[in-house]
């Protein structure tokens, strides 16, 4: 596979690798063999991620979770060479995932090489502000390295067995995944700005209502609860990891009002946000560990 490969950065249980396909047909790659546990999001394109009898369909919205010790193939069905980060994980830090997640089916079976897994807003915001950190050099080891745990566990907590979106064809994709991985591009990147619906369908060139409802369809979500989740997110990190004021970090995150900050962050979190920072979930020094629960 003809491709373009880097490291953009390497911690102490993993690394950060930025692909880029150069192909520029649809042929089906040679066998390559995998030999570490990776979790790629799928940035832009479209292609057929081949193991073991199962074909995943892989784009916009999609975190390809692969175990180590398999073969695999791509088949690309786009004609836009697809872009993936990929999170490549070292052999002891899976064998310590193992140990937290081993009684999951995805990882007791040895049919299961690699499955699919449906991005949320959150994770959607997290792995953009991981890259957004590597590639301006503003962020901290410790404070990337937990961006990257946080990922792992909101992901390797949805894990489920492969099954395709019959609502997203072919003819979908083809037209629209440009359109979604605009819009979503657009939202990380301007959600303190008060956007519009409109805003966002020109950005992408499709009309408003016609643009809702195929956003919908991809994510799972409606365009104005995506941005709120993004909002609230970005507000999560603040709390967790600054000393800000709660007025500061409401209307950095994009809200009008501390009112509607509050309400929604509390609707969102079960909290009000004084109470979330000060719950003992994290310190703002970084120095207590996040308590994770498969259930929360």
């Amino acid at each position: 596979m003809v491709a373009d490969i880097h490291t953009l950065f390497t911690s102490d249980f993993y690394r950060i690798v930025d692909f880029k396909c150069r192909c520029v047909d649809c042929r089906t790659s040679k066998p390559e063999y995998s030999d570490s546990f990776c979790i790629s999001f799928v940035r832009t394109g479209n292609f057929l991620f081949n193991v073991f009898r199962n074909s995943l369909d892989s784009y916009t919205g999609c975190v390809l979770v692969t175990k180590p010790g398999y073969e695999r193939t791509v088949t690309h069905v786009h004609t836009v060479p697809d872009e993936c980060t990929i999170f490549d994980f070292k052999t002891d830090f899976y064998h310590a995932l193992l140990g937290y997640y081993g009684r999951d089916k995805f990882f007791r079976s040895n049919d299961l090489h690699s499955t699919l897994v449906k991005t949320s807003p959150e994770t959607e915001f997290l792995h953009y502000q991981i890259l957004r950190r590597v590639l301006t050099g503003e962020g901290t080891k410790l404070e990337i390295d937990q961006l990257v745990m946080e990922v792992a566990h909101k992901i390797l907590k949805n894990v489920i067995p492969y099954k395709a979106d019959e609502k997203i064809n072919a003819r979908l994709k083809r037209n629209h995944l440009v359109t979604i991985e605009r819009a979503k591009a657009y939202i990380t990147e301007h959600f303190t700005n008060d956007i519009s619906l409109t805003e966002i369908a020109d950005h992408c060139h499709v009309s408003p209502f016609h643009f809702s409802r195929i956003f919908k369809t991809f994510t799972l979500t409606a365009p104005h609860q995506f941005l709120l989740s993004v909002r609230l997110k970005q507000a999560e990190l603040l709390l967790r990891n600054t000393t800000m004021p709660v007025m500061d970090i409401a209307f950095s995150s994009g809200f009008n009002s501390i009112e509607h900050f509050t309400s929604a962050f509390s609707n969102r979190y079960k909290m009000p946000p004084a109470q979330f920072r000060h719950s003992g979930r994290v310190s703002v020094d970084g120095t207590t560990t996040i308590q994770y629960s498969k259930i929360s």
